[in-house]
């Protein structure tokens, strides 16, 4: 049923185009400051990050547990809900593929607007340090907004997905006061605890269907870079294996004479394929162990 709801939500995350406007989260971003004011100081720390995280994720434990209880498709149709809810929230292959489109046109504004939403943050100058970081960027959020997502719904049904997704919303809403906030720092905390895993999963993923030999090279000299900065080290770990199976320079400064906007194209069309095919070997390794799992 697992491999069922995963297959589900992915056709419809991919076919049904409103889904985007549905997949909101500011009400938990309202719930989660209305809940840290009322806990006072006790909100400013762990206890309040996993309150704030653990509520919503129980409802829907308990809501999932009585659907099962009174009819199996109903938990059936729950999860898949709950786990289409999770993904995203936005397509990031239909972004991508707006990038991709509007650069080939010459569309330089839409492109932008477009790069705009994959990167939340201030473009690079020129078109080579775009890419790159369009390419980065790819790699960590489909990890975050989808791979990760799978893996715990895998892992834990619809409480899996819920809690991962809630727990990435916070460590990103939170994130500009990280330095001085114990809050935003149990935020971080919790994110990388369930990052840490599905990270290594996915960039072993990216070595599979990638340049195994780069990626595992690259993959192997970043740990130094990372050591002892377990917090951090999931996004280092999917940038290093990404774009070794990319064959991509991480350290590269300028771009090379003759990068132009085929190769600029060439290049995000390559992480898009990467990503995909990623994503492909994730659903299979699932349907092998569903299947395993019925023989048994």
């Amino acid at each position: 049923m697992t491999l069922i709801a995963i297959l589900i939500s992915l056709g419809m995350d991919k076919s049904v185009a409103t889904l985007q406007d549905l997949r909101r989260f500011g009400w938990f971003v309202q719930f989660a400051r209305w809940l840290r004011a009322r806990l006072a100081q006790f909100g400013n720390g762990p206890f309040g990050v996993l309150l704030i995280v653990g509520l919503p994720v129980l409802a829907v434990g308990v809501v999932s547990y009585a659907l099962y209880e009174a009819l199996d498709l109903l938990g059936f149709l729950f999860g898949v809900a709950v786990l289409l809810f999770a993904l995203g929230p936005k397509n990031l292959d239909e972004q991508i593929q707006g990038y991709i489109d509007a650069r080939e046109r010459g569309d330089t504004e839409a492109a932008h607007h477009l790069a705009t939403g994959i990167l939340h943050e201030q473009l690079p100058g020129s078109a080579f340090q775009l890419t790159r970081a369009i390419t980065e960027s790819i790699l960590v959020q489909a990890h975050e907004r989808i791979l990760a997502v799978l893996f715990w719904f895998a892992v834990l049904g619809p409480v899996g997905a819920a809690l991962y997704r809630l727990s990435a919303i916070l460590n990103n809403v939170t994130r500009k006061e990280r330095e001085i906030s114990p809050y935003a720092q149990a935020a971080a905390r919790l994110h990388a605890i369930l990052d840490w895993v599905p990270a290594r999963l996915a960039a072993l993923g990216y070595a599979v269907t990638g340049s195994f030999v780069d990626a595992v090279a690259n993959w192997r000299a970043s740990g130094e870079k990372w050591a002892g900065r377990w917090e951090e080290s999931s996004t280092g770990v999917l940038l290093a294996s990404g774009l070794g199976a990319l064959q991509l320079d991480d350290s590269q400064p300028a771009a090379p004479a003759e990068f132009d906007l085929q190769s600029e194209v060439d290049q995000i069309k390559a992480t898009q394929a990467l990503v995909w095919r990623t994503l492909v070997a994730w659903v299979v390794v699932i349907a092998l162990m569903t299947l395993a799992g019925w023989a048994t």
